[in-house]
């Protein structure tokens, strides 16, 4: 028999009567929620004139009310994954862009070049804005579903302590108009808020690798822990080499490095994130406390 589903216990048959229903009995569920395929049509075996069994889902319809549900584990995967996506996408658009502009002649590059970099320079921080808040909404869905006490709010710590971590680094890093005062100490200083960031974050994926059974969200924290690090040495490296040494700037752009440099800042998002992106991809479930 064929029918639609109502709701998730509940299937219309077509011969008019309703049947209840197990999730357990939907064949090829997978990982999806029950609750966003209000609509799907479904085929089924029925031994009883109320209960539905053997069902089969042969044409799901998405239901765009239940994902927007705020504790709805299908809304904090999409949102997730739409801030991540974004993230890579402007990151590639960069690299394929530099590529693709490197291969046309002078005349052509002038023009292209200016609104090239013009796109990216203002579509940057308005995404990287964009994307915080869909995945500040993610963490915070999966966080209600699982009617989790701690992992918004590490979340919310997390945030606000490498906000003043990088706030401290850019204004207080050497720099060609000031600098800092004694550097061991502004070294001990953010390295001591990276810490402690690091350790949050850590409860952060460590929590979310619990909850969607997942050990990709621990890899993916492992991997920023490494990356990240690195990335602002070298960063901050550059600006001390440009500090101690007149016209280090100018060296490097002349010697071709500078290209390779700004590949790196973008490359940079692209492997911290994709590992993330695989986990949340995988994120079908979350179990309550």
């Amino acid at each position: 028999m064929q029918g639609k589903i109502l709701s998730p216990q509940l299937i219309s048959g077509d011969d008019g009567k309703r049947y209840e229903y197990d999730k357990n009995d939907v064949i090829n569920l997978d990982c999806k929620d029950l609750a966003v395929l209000t609509g799907s049509q479904v085929e089924f075996l029925s031994f009883d004139k109320r209960v539905a069994k053997s069902i089969y889902i042969i044409a799901e319809n998405v239901n765009v009310s239940s994902i927007l549900s705020a504790d709805s584990i299908s809304f904090a995967r999409l949102s997730a994954l739409l801030g991540l996506g974004l993230l890579i996408f402007i990151s590639l658009f960069y690299i394929l862009g530099s590529f693709f502009i490197s291969t046309l002649s002078f005349e052509q590059i002038i023009d292209i070049k200016r609104h090239f970099f013009n796109f990216i320079l203002y579509a940057r921080p308005i995404i990287a804005i964009v994307s915080f808040v869909l995945y500040s909404m993610a963490i915070y869905s999966v966080s209600k579903a699982a009617a989790s006490k701690s992992l918004f709010k590490n979340y919310i710590i997390a945030v606000i302590i490498s906000f003043l971590g990088i706030f401290l680094f850019f204004m207080l890093a050497p720099s060609g108009a000031s600098s800092a005062s004694d550097p061991i100490a502004f070294v001990s200083l953010c390295s001591m808020i990276a810490l402690i960031a690091a350790i949050y974050f850590y409860k952060i994926h460590a929590e979310l690798a619990r909850l969607s059974g997942s050990s990709l969200f621990l890899w993916a924290f492992w991997i920023f822990v490494v990356i990240v690090p690195l990335y602002f040495l070298f960063i901050m490296s550059l600006r001390l080499l440009s500090f101690f040494i007149p016209g280090f700037a100018f060296f490097i752009t002349l010697a071709g490095f500078a290209g390779f440099i700004t590949f790196a800042v973008f490359a940079v998002p692209i492997i911290v994130l994709v590992p993330l992106f695989v986990a949340w991809w995988r994120f079908g479930k979350v179990e309550k406390r």
